[in-house]
């Protein structure tokens, strides 16, 4: 079977529930503004997925990094140890014991997820479904197309509502609780959430006041959605708050006044502090009410943060540190996607980067 066109007139869903009917092993490849996305099908299951890469296995390689599966030094040594044997990557893993098989397989399997969900965002593009065969990889387990579907709907209608709480994934969060007093709130965040208990505690340990929102969902390895869904859930509930970073304050100081706040609900259980009055500064969205703003544009600058935020760590990944500037990391090649940096301000530390979008 082959099968192509565009999405505006043949929508992903249907295309998955084509090759899901008729049972296709193939490799379907949706392509937007340059950015192409494969997803392997085997006898109409949903395989894997990741993005088109020059070097095969670069992008779990890069999921392996961020979720602290694998050190760079292990990486370098299974790198070293491919060029000698010509091996896959996953198998030069397994068989030098850098990484554990079940942390491989959970790894494998979000980079499977974090591609359909970012599949899935997309409003636009050309695709086409060859017919060829796929082979599964060690890690790799076949998901009927039909779950994978229902799942990736539900996931890019909440999207909407979670990304009007935390439209930016570089805000710091730390606790407003202590632990004790966590645990105690733990179970009505849950029931109000969807979120199980033991995820929302995996979060709350990690949302220390000095990691991103980014990588804490990385290191917590929930995937993007449920843990941005979590965050935002403990937010609300009072347990987390956004910090203040330096050269923010203009930033949100500049938000229209009818955009929902990331740290609106964070006053039931913190001071007014300056750094939170400049989020109470905005009104809170009533409960039923849509969302104002521009959605699909919040989207959007997010998928180009996140764009910029993969390039730089591929920097870091091919030279050993992250590149002086923005401009600097234009000119490496490593930002393969056309993404305005002009709009952003960006400082290295030692400890890692800094990164935030200045607001027009």
């Amino acid at each position: 079977m082959s099968l192509q066109g565009v999405l505006a007139d043949f929508p992903l869903a249907d295309v998955f529930q084509l090759i899901a009917q008729q049972r296709k092993t193939g490799v379907l490849e949706v392509e937007r503004r340059g950015r192409i996305l494969l997803v392997n099908f085997l006898e109409g299951q949903v395989l894997s997925a990741r993005p088109s890469e020059t070097r095969p296995d670069g992008s779990l390689a890069g999921y392996l990094l961020r979720t602290g599966a694998l050190a760079e030094p292990a990486l370098a040594e299974a790198r070293k140890r491919q060029e000698e044997t010509l091996e896959p990557l996953v198998q030069t893993l397994l068989q030098r014991g850098l990484v554990s098989r079940a942390d491989l397989e959970q790894v494998t399997r979000l980079a499977t997820d974090e591609t359909i969900f970012e599949l899935f965002l997309w409003d636009e593009g050309r695709f086409a479904f060859r017919a060829e065969n796929v082979v599964a990889g060690p890690c790799d387990k076949a998901v009927g197309a039909e779950m994978v579907l229902l799942d990736a709907l539900r996931m890019r209608d909440e999207w909407v509502t979670i990304q009007g709480w935390l439209p930016d994934l570089s805000v710091v969060v730390a606790p407003s609780l202590d632990a004790e007093g966590f645990r105690a709130k733990r179970a009505s965040i849950e029931s109000s959430s969807g979120v199980s208990g033991a995820d929302l505690e995996r979060l709350f340990n990690l949302a220390n006041g000095r990691l991103a929102v980014r990588r804490v969902i990385d290191l917590s390895r929930l995937g993007t959605f449920q843990g941005a869904r979590g965050l935002v859930a403990m937010v609300r509930g009072g347990a987390l708050r956004p910090e203040t970073r330096e050269g923010e304050q203009e930033e949100r100081s500049e938000r229209p006044a009818d955009r929902p706040p990331i740290a609106a609900i964070a006053l039931l259980a913190v001071s007014a502090a300056l750094a939170v009055a400049l989020f109470l500064a905005k009104p809170r969205p009533e409960p039923g009410r849509p969302l104002p703003g521009d959605p699909v544009a919040e989207l959007r600058e997010s998928a180009a943060t996140e764009r910029l935020r993969a390039a730089l760590e591929a920097h870091r990944w091919a030279r050993g540190s992250y590149p002086d500037s923005l401009d600097a990391l234009r000119d490496s090649g490593a930002l393969l996607a056309a993404v305005p940096v002009d709009r952003y301000s960006y400082s290295r530390s030692p400890d890692g980067y800094r990164l935030w979008r200045i607001r027009p």
